[in-house]
């Protein structure tokens, strides 16, 4: 019966602050158009707001949830929740969830719960689509631009409404909705143990050689060409500290210095591992890595998974979790 009353008050508290946005749009104008909002007219408007590049350094929304302040834009990372609430019917709302409070909630189903599942309220966000007036679309998002229940949402919008415990409303700005998300649990936040440094894994010989099966946890630098991030795949180059980065060389002006141009190809390849990131099918997911949590060049990380290949030169790791170290 406990959890049975959690979730019916978090639906109506969920449909009290939607029933309170609406109305606040309609008469209160707390809810502020920018100017982008200015060529939103329909819900087919809204890809204009649909950005191919993942927006760098997102927020989780637990995180926005303490810090965000009335009038800011942020950025925010989320899920829709895994509900038949999670759309507000008939105008251009949803509600996106932590990460975290997902874990464990919704099973898998084709029969989504009528409401989510016990989601705290400082787990979730209430994200609204407003036109020129300031006004939710009268038009529901649910199936449109690839938001549905479940999908991974970036947000970059202005913060209508914010209390530091278990309030966020934004008006999105711009949208980015990965073809893929990663799975739910990817990103750890204590770092695993017994992580060896990527060089020392790959020496030739001995007990740090890598084989095809191998379960490792490693530590390196996000690095090793100009681009050792794939551009919308999840897919970058691991470097060991065998090798020294371009800006550790005192008298190098290197502009790019995780390029390791210093080095020979064949030292940046014995010192390095691809990391990707696939799907039960061992396919590449359709999603940037660059961004994530921070993630850039010459991040510091550790990756556990399993090796896929090897074949005495090039080491390509197939990644469950990983841990930014900051």
């Amino acid at each position: 019966m406990k959890t049975a009353t959690m979730r019916t008050t978090g639906a109506i508290k969920a449909m009290a602050v939607a029933a309170m946005l609406i109305a606040g749009a309609a008469g209160l104008g707390v809810l502020t158009p920018t100017a982008a909002m200015a060529q939103i007219k329909s819900v087919a408007d809204v890809k204009t707001m649909l950005k191919p590049e993942l927006p760098a350094d997102a927020l989780e929304i637990t995180a926005a949830m303490k810090s965000a302040k009335v009038g800011q834009t942020i950025t925010v990372r989320g899920n829709v929740a895994m509900s038949k609430d999670a759309f507000v019917e008939n105008r251009s709302m949803f509600t996106l969830v932590d990460e975290s409070t997902r874990k464990g909630c919704c099973p898998p189903s084709d029969t989504l719960p009528d409401t989510a599942c016990d989601i705290p309220a400082q787990g979730r966000a209430t994200v609204q689509i407003v036109d020129a007036g300031g006004r939710p679309l009268r038009a529901g998002l649910n199936g449109q631009h690839g938001l549905k229940p479940g999908a991974e949402v970036f947000v970059t919008g202005k913060v209508e409404t914010a209390n530091g415990t278990d309030a966020l409303v934004l008006t999105a700005v711009s949208m980015h909705v990965p073809k893929a998300p990663l799975p739910t649990g990817f990103f750890v936040e204590k770092p695993p143990e017994n992580a060896k440094d990527v060089s020392e894994a790959r020496r030739a010989g001995g007990e740090g050689t890598l084989k095809a099966g191998d379960e490792v946890v490693l530590r390196g630098r996000v690095g090793g060409s100009k681009e050792p991030f794939v551009a919308g795949r999840a897919v970058f180059t691991l470097m060991g500290r065998g090798l020294k980065a371009c800006n550790e060389n005192p008298d190098d002006k290197c502009s790019k210095p995780w390029d390791y141009c210093c080095e020979t190809k064949e030292d940046i390849l014995a010192n390095s591992v691809t990391v990707q990131v696939v799907d039960a099918k061992g396919q590449i997911l359709r999603t940037d890595m660059k961004g994530r949590r921070g993630m850039k060049e010459l991040s510091e990380l550790v990756v556990v998974g399993k090796v896929a290949s090897a074949d005495g030169k090039a080491v390509v790791i197939n990644a469950t979790a990983v841990h930014a170290v900051h």
